[in-house]
């Protein structure tokens, strides 16, 4: 009964451990979306948006293309 307990203890650590590791690779939010760049393209508009990234204490500024609806996070 005790290897039972042990085993199963071990297998959902196993477990917790797989999926945080699916869940880290597949998160878009841990992806490098920022972009370092000193001319905007052309159709893009600055909007009001702006933000401190959490990694590298920069402020991004974010740019709209009304046409296409994609949006450019830049850091100036």
């Amino acid at each position: 009964m005790m290897k039972f307990v042990i085993g199963y203890l071990i297998f959902q650590i196993v477990l917790f451990l797989v999926l945080l590791i699916i869940s880290n690779r597949t998160d878009k939010r841990n992806r490098g979306k920022f972009v370092h760049i000193n001319k905007v393209p052309p159709g893009f508009e600055k909007t009001s948006e702006s933000f401190i990234d959490t990694k590298s204490k920069v402020p991004v500024y974010v740019y709209f293309h009304p046409e296409t609806g994609k949006r450019l996070y830049v850091i100036e």
